[in-house]
């Protein structure tokens, strides 16, 4: 018996969903829509994934007082 290797190529995972409730509304940043505009026929689908992905993955930060666009006030 003998051993084989094979090349494997490692991908970013991506955020990104058509669906609405999934990051689909997220508005397009400025930086987004510059990355978009030098899109090409040479450009592939991954990189204008990458792009969008960048773009759902701001939407949904989370800090101390909110996930995406939820907020909360302490009250106490």
């Amino acid at each position: 018996m003998s051993a084989t290797t094979h090349t494997v190529v490692v991908r970013p995972s991506s955020v990104f969903s058509t669906e609405k409730k999934k990051g689909g509304a997220a508005l397009l940043t400025s930086t987004a829509v510059t990355a978009l505009a030098g899109v090409s026929t040479a450009t592939t689908v991954s990189a204008v994934l990458d792009i969008l992905s960048e773009v759902v993955e701001a939407d949904c930060v989370v800090t101390s007082n909110s996930i995406g666009r939820a907020t909360s006030v302490d009250n106490s």
